[in-house]
């Protein structure tokens, strides 16, 4: 084998993975911006005094700080979406094979089909959008990675609990006990806990 093609066959591989990489980033934001992101709040009018006089939005959405949510909370969600949340980076291999085996089994009953998406990767659907493709799925699986170089745990907890759909027009948790239990996050009981932990799944059904 001559140089040239030696060249050739190692250089084309490379160059073709690189513009799909390029490709496939494009537009996603850098690690910079991402250590910066916050969720979307309602705008808000103010009085000449200061006080809110009222808010608009098309999402109702009110955050509070990780350090505030309780730790039940917490957990209650990691149990339900992600139980290797703090092992992972991003994505979860073994999560991914063990859903495409289960998928696989399934094809022939009436069972729902189980899916393989990390916490990290919920949130950067957020930020890519919802298109059902394997296209969306990589660029969903290249910002997680960046997510998790870019903030902490706690900080990717923070995002996804604060702007997570949970049904009601409510997304984040703070909204969605106030519209279904008329109470704040810190006033929620173990079962209203475990309900609102499952929502993610399917919120119109339950």
């Amino acid at each position: 084998m001559t140089r040239n093609r030696l060249l050739l066959l190692i250089g084309l591989p490379l160059l073709l993975a690189g513009f799909f990489y390029w490709q496939a980033t494009k537009g996603l934001p850098s690690e910079a911006e991402l250590a910066s992101f916050t969720p979307a709040l309602p705008s808000t009018v103010r009085d000449v005094n200061g006080v809110i006089v009222t808010s608009y939005t098309r999402e109702r959405r009110i955050f509070v700080p990780y350090a505030e949510l309780p730790p039940r909370l917490v957990q209650a969600y990691i149990a339900a979406e992600d139980k290797t949340f703090f092992e992972h980076g991003g994505i979860d291999w073994l999560g991914i094979v063990s859903a495409v085996f289960t998928n696989i089994e399934s094809l022939f009953s009436d069972a729902r089909p189980v899916g393989a998406s990390t916490i990290t990767q919920q949130v950067a659907k957020s930020l890519v959008g919802n298109e059902v493709s394997l296209w969306r799925k990589i660029r969903e699986a290249i910002l997680a990675r960046r997510l998790e170089a870019a903030l902490s745990k706690q900080q990717i907890l923070e995002i996804y609990l604060n702007q997570i759909f949970l049904g009601r027009n409510a997304y984040g948790v703070e909204a969605a006990a106030q519209a279904y239990f008329g109470k704040s996050v810190d006033g929620l009981d173990l079962a209203q806990m475990a309900f609102m932990a499952i929502l993610p799944k399917a919120p119109s059904t339950y």
